[in-house]
């Protein structure tokens, strides 16, 4: 690691992590904090991947920060006026569309599913199922001993 690498790093532990997580929570971009500190991504992602545990809190500080882009959609929408709805639109489109990829609670698109069954699969579950059902089939009956005695005649 270069001597530039490592005055970043030192600049993001100056900063702290609570801090920088918190931002990010927030709603602040990666990209503005880091352009905001002059460094590029790959110092930011050797500084997140440099402590045991950062990777995860990161996440979940995005994870948060789908929640304020949420809020920031409503907010907008709630806001526009008739001179700015079209803007107000776009705007709230962006911001729905980064909190369905931050946090997939709003990621609203349908989801396709697709089922394919044919008769052979059902047949051949409907054989396992009478076969497993006649293993554990108890005949319940009353028995009686037909045997004859020696030297009755019937």
């Amino acid at each position: 690691m270069g001597k530039i690498m490592r005055e970043r790093i030192k600049q993001l532990d100056e900063l702290g992590e609570e801090e920088l997580f918190e931002r990010i929570a927030s709603g602040m971009t990666v990209k503005s904090l880091i352009l905001g500190m002059g460094m590029g991504w790959r110092a930011f992602y050797k500084w997140v991947d440099a402590e045991e545990g950062r990777r995860g809190r990161y996440e979940d500080a995005l994870k948060q920060a789908g929640h304020a882009y949420a809020a920031r959609a409503v907010e907008t929408a709630q806001n526009a006026t008739n001179e700015n709805v079209a803007v107000a639109r776009l705007q709230v489109d962006t911001d729905k569309w980064i909190a369905s990829k931050l946090n997939a609670a709003y990621d609203v698109r349908q989801k396709e599913v697709n089922v394919t069954v044919t008769i052979e699969d059902l047949h051949a579950q409907a054989a396992a199922m009478i076969a497993e059902q006649a293993e554990r089939a108890v005949i319940d009956a009353v028995y009686e001993d037909v045997t004859e005695a020696d030297g009755e005649e019937e």
